[in-house]
């Protein structure tokens, strides 16, 4: 969803069209046929004015309108493509959804829904329009994350491997900044179309080195997700990279441009527009906590839940054994028979009012009752500790960050699968 709202915060900011020249009057037409869908004239000329004026607004150079409207058209192709997957396997947006997604992109432009409306419209942009765009966003990346997840496989030795480079490294602590190209080629393709692939990357490369601007040949030839952005990945760490770059990343300088790399999808240019450290290792403050909860039902009622969790208390610092009266008296049925004890706890496991006051409470001393949702409670705080990470949440990040690596991998795959498996038509010489 982080990613919807930025994509779509993006299109509200920068999908600005501009007057209404001759070409944007053109009557609607279809130009290219795209399994059961159909590509138009309008959308292409839409889409393109918003990429044109994100560019701009980038201070970067536009490249040629014919090569803008191809990167565009094949971008709208790989969409309705996504789309049509989406609805056959039966993923729906329904209005409530929409509108409340709407309400999550107004608010990230710290906006109201009605004046984001009037914004969109205002830019010459139909609310309608705007409606549909977002609804084919959460569309698109349901049906991704459905149908590429489920590709994903992680091993327990792949898992061992990350966590051992986690306690050998300390974790990685150096981000770098990417830019990244890709000539697409599909897997099977013959020795003299890798030949020719290879040249026009050698060519790209050399430019490249020799002082041309990145963002605009990414714009150009890339193949990549992120090509109309000018192939920006962002930063990253050597572990949320896939597999294939980090090897190479992590011995370029800034500045640097990679040789290209092979994958599936083709070959892969890398740009290191600059590194930084990591960020430190948090240390995590573990609480050792005991408690007895008392809940109102059908018989007590929430003031007897009370006086019953406060004679507890009183039995308790009279003399009576902390253990012995939870085991009693208590209706958390996962701890009394620990005599209340919760074990180690994380910071934010419990709700607000019973983190508040176990925060605040000194070792050894029992508190006042305290009312959650569950009922009324007492605890103590037996420990403190600071945690700088347990094993299983070594094993938790290291799933992360190898689901994270292998998605990205897997996203264009299938998305290059989706277009081989494809009837597409480019009307009127549209493709070149």
């Amino acid at each position: 969803m982080k990613n919807i709202l930025s994509s779509v915060i993006g299109i509200l900011l920068f999908a600005v069209i501009h007057g209404a020249n001759a070409e944007e009057q053109l009557l609607d037409r279809v130009i290219a046929i795209v399994d059961e869908n159909v590509v138009l004239e309008s959308e292409l000329v839409r889409r393109t004015n918003a990429i044109i004026t994100q560019i701009r607004a980038r201070e970067q150079a536009v490249p040629s309108k014919k090569i803008l409207r191809k990167q565009v058209l094949e971008r709208l192709i790989i969409e309705s493509l996504q789309i049509q997957t989406a609805k056959r396997v039966g993923v729906r947006i329904d209005d409530q959804e929409l509108s409340a997604t709407i309400d999550k992109v107004a608010e990230g432009s710290k906006i109201s829904a009605d004046q984001l409306k009037e914004k969109v419209e205002q830019d010459g942009t139909a609310w309608a329009i705007f409606r549909e765009d977002i609804r084919n966003e959460v569309m698109i990346d349901r049906v991704q994350r459905g149908m590429v997840q489920r590709r994903i496989q992680v091993s327990d030795k792949e898992i061992d491997n990350i966590v051992n480079q986690m306690d050998k490294e300390g974790e990685t602590r150096t981000q770098y900044h990417l830019g990244h190209i890709l000539i697409s080629l599909s897997e099977s393709a013959t020795p003299e179309e890798l030949s020719v692939k290879r040249e026009e990357a050698k060519k790209i490369i050399d430019a490249l080195r020799n002082g041309s601007n990145f963002e605009e040949f990414a714009i150009a030839f890339s193949s990549g997700q992120n090509s109309l952005e000018g192939g920006d990945m962002g930063w990253r760490s050597l572990n949320q990279l896939p597999t294939l770059f980090s090897g190479t990343v992590k011995n370029m300088a800034v500045n640097d441009v990679s040789e290209p790399l092979r994958s599936g999808s083709g070959l892969h240019i890398l740009y290191l527009k600059d590194k930084k450290g990591g960020f430190a290792a948090q240390v995590v403050v573990q609480t050792k906590v005991r408690h007895i909860l008392v809940s109102p039902d059908a018989i007590t009622s929430d003031e007897q839940a009370r006086d019953k969790v406060a004679l507890a208390r009183d039995r308790i610092l009279n003399g009576d054994d902390f253990t012995t009266v939870a085991v009693e008296v208590s209706d958390d049925k996962s701890n009394a028979a620990q005599g209340g004890d919760m074990g180690w706890i994380d910071p934010g496991t419990f709700v607000k009012e019973f983190s508040e006051v176990m925060d605040k409470l000194e070792l050894n001393v029992l508190s006042e009752p305290v009312k959650t949702q569950f009922g009324w409670h007492i605890m103590e705080v037996t420990g403190r500790r600071d945690q700088d990470q347990t094993e299983n949440r070594k094993r938790d990040r290291a799933y992360r960050i190898l689901s994270s690596r292998k998605y990205e991998e897997e996203l264009q795959t299938w998305i290059s699968e989706l277009k081989d498996r494809a009837h597409i038509k480019y009307i009127d010489g549209n493709k070149s």
